[in-house]
């Protein structure tokens, strides 16, 4: 079964609220936002009508994908408070479990997820900072453009640090990327960040046009 029909399922047992702000209100709150998040991870999908639904299987999922739901999505959609918060991460957790009981395998199985949620709360503060000092490099680019030749759009991996620059792998690229950025924004940057971002080539260097969500990269 794909993970949507098996969200599906879960909630259909469990049913929980939803709004009108959720693009799978059959699925509950919590799990229509997971569901969102997953599908900005490029977790296959399909268009169904107006929304795209999951087609990957519960195996797909890894850990940086809550990783990503965690750090990058929650504070940007919709989740004010800390018990709101904390309800959300609870019924994600019921939905693993939910699965192990039920048997079936999934990306997560082997984790804590308990304790992966408290590890990412951790570093939670850290990348929110650097999403504001990356937006604030790509606005002092683009007060004074250069000449771009072309722009890459993709979600890039901090693979090396060497003084102010960064050396970045793309999701869709094979040859490493080299970025200079502030010596403040430099600071906060870790091996295995993962960076969305916008950068023009101009030929003599990358510039960033663009920053996104920043998250980091969790190993299985």
């Amino acid at each position: 079964m794909t993970l949507y029909e098996l969200m599906k399922e879960y909630a259909t047992e469990n049913p929980s609220p939803s709004n009108n702000e959720d693009l799978m209100p059959e699925l509950g709150e919590s799990l229509s936002l997971l569901h969102s998040s997953l599908i900005e991870c490029d977790l296959s999908n399909e268009m169904q009508g107006e929304t795209s639904r999951l087609t990957a299987e519960p195996c797909d999922v890894e850990p940086s994908h809550l990783s990503h739901f965690v750090v990058a999505y929650l504070p940007f959609n919709t989740i004010r408070e800390e018990t709101e918060i904390n309800h959300v991460l609870f019924d994600i957790y019921s939905f693993f479990d939910w699965l192990n009981k039920k048997k079936i395998h999934h990306g997560l199985k082997t984790m804590s997820i308990s304790n992966l949620v408290k590890q990412l709360f951790a570093k939670q503060e850290r990348c929110l900072k650097l999403n504001e000092l990356l937006d604030g490099e790509s606005s002092r680019v683009l007060k004074d453009p250069p000449a771009i030749q072309n722009t890459l759009n993709d979600l890039f991996l901090v693979e090396k640090i060497e003084g102010n620059f960064v050396s970045l792998k793309g999701r869709h690229q094979k040859k490493l990327l080299r970025l200079r950025l502030s010596p403040e924004t430099i600071k906060l940057v870790e091996l295995n960040d993962y960076l969305d971002l916008i950068l023009g080539d101009t030929s003599e260097k990358w510039v960033l046009l663009e920053a996104g969500q920043t998250f980091p990269k969790i190993n299985n």
